[in-house]
C-alpha cells in the first residue's frame, strides 16, 4: 500500500477518521461523586452523537482506501465528493455539538473529558477533509475512476 498514492484531502480523511474511531472509545465524560469515579465514552452517550459520526468517518474511509488502493473494486457511481463533504460536515457537527451541550442525567452534570475533545478535534478534520475532497473532485463528478 502505497500511502503517496492518497491526495491531501484523503489523508485527512484517513486519519482523522481512525482518530474518531479510537476516541468514541475513549473516556468523552467523566464523574466523581464521594470518592467513586466514573466515565462513559462516545458509544455510551447515545448513537446520535458517537455512533453516527464514527461510522460516517469509517464510511468516509473505507470509500478512500477502495478507490485508491483495491483495483478490481468497482463502486456504485454516485456523487462521492458531495458524500464526503455532508458527511464529513455532519460527523463533526454531531461531535462538536456533544462537546458544547455536554452530559447530564437526573440533574447531575458530567465533566467533558480528553476522548471528547479528540473526537472534536477528529470530527472537525473530517469536515475539513470532506470539503477540500469536494473541491478537489468538482466537475468530475464521481472519485470511483483514478
Amino acid at each position: 500500500m502505497d500511502i503517496n498514492k492518497l491526495t491531501m484531502p484523503e489523508k485527512v480523511i484517513s486519519v482523522s477518521a481512525i482518530v474518531l474511531f479510537i476516541a468514541s472509545f475513549l473516556p468523552w465524560f467523566e464523574i466523581s461523586i464521594f470518592g467513586i469515579s466514573a466515565s462513559g465514552n462516545g458509544w455510551d452517550v447515545g448513537f446520535l452523537w458517537g455512533g453516527i459520526p464514527t461510522i460516517l468517518g469509517l464510511v468516509m474511509l473505507a470509500h478512500v482506501l477502495i478507490s485508491k488502493f483495491a483495483e478490481n473494486v468497482t463502486l456504485p457511481e454516485l456523487p462521492w465528493p458531495m458524500i464526503h463533504m455532508v458527511a464529513g460536515i455532519v460527523a463533526g457537527a454531531l461531535v462538536v455539538l456533544k462537546l458544547l451541550i455536554g452530559e447530564s442525567e437526573a440533574g447531575i452534570d458530567f465533566d467533558r473529558a480528553y476522548g471528547l475533545f479528540l473526537a472534536a478535534i477528529a470530527g472537525i478534520g473530517l469536515a475539513v477533509g470532506g470539503f477540500l475532497y469536494n473541491k478537489e473532485h468538482q466537475g468530475s463528478g464521481t472519485a470511483t475512476t483514478m
